[in-house]
């Protein structure tokens, strides 16, 4: 009796499945005439990030210290050296200094001696104009210089010689003219005594034939 139940059960399972590969087998061909089969890519998850390993910060190097431009080394032993001085701007130097004037040769005759000794009055050089006087009067009386560089450094018009001739061997006359700061004119005229020293012929004395 349990040995034809377990046939029964058997047989009625085998049916059952031809008969839901025979249902499977129908909608088969109905499936496939609905449209074509459309394949949707599955995302594939990326990767955990591994955990970032933290490094240890390198260690500083070490800057050797760079000596002042400034610095001086001093040595044992060695002096210290002064510091720079601070620079001074530079005196002007005095023209006359830089361009010395050049002494002219004193001439061997009067007249030249003359006109050279007028010439020099003309630019208020005193003490070139006693060049030409004979030595034992130069810089006193009538030919101090400082008072000879104040009377002639002040003309409006300076001495202008205008004639000089021999009259003799050893005198020569003069005549001049010139115009003073005050505006007093001078026509004046002289007679120039010369005397000779070593050779060279010099003023001894000058008398006016003027008022000036």
């Amino acid at each position: 009796m349990g040995n034809r139940v377990r046939r029964l059960g058997l047989a009625a399972a085998t049916g059952a499945c031809l008969l839901a590969g025979a249902a499977a087998a129908q909608m088969a061909p109905q499936a496939a005439t609905q449209g074509p089969l459309r394949l949707v890519p599955q995302p594939i998850p990326s990767p955990a990030p591994s955990p970032a390993v933290e490094q240890p910060p390198a260690p500083p190097v070490p800057v050797p210290p760079q000596p002042s431009p400034a610095a001086t080394v001093v040595r044992p032993g060695q002096p210290a050296a002064n510091p720079a001085s601070i620079p001074q701007p530079a005196a002007s130097a005095d023209p006359a200094q830089i361009h010395p004037p050049t002494p002219r040769p004193q001439p061997t005759d009067g007249v030249a001696a003359v006109r050279a000794f007028y010439d020099a009055l003309g630019q208020a050089d005193a003490a070139r104009a006693n060049t030409y006087v004979i030595p034992e009067k130069r810089g006193s009386g009538a030919y101090d210089i400082a008072s000879m560089n104040r009377f002639y450094g002040n003309m409006s018009v300076p001495v202008r010689l205008l004639a000089a001739e021999p009259i003799g061997r050893n005198a020569v006359r003069v005549r001049y003219h010139y115009v003073y700061v005050n505006g007093r004119s001078c026509d004046g005229a002289a007679e120039v005594a010369l005397a000779e020293r070593d050779g060279l012929a010099l003023i001894e004395r000058i008398r006016a034939l003027n008022d000036c």
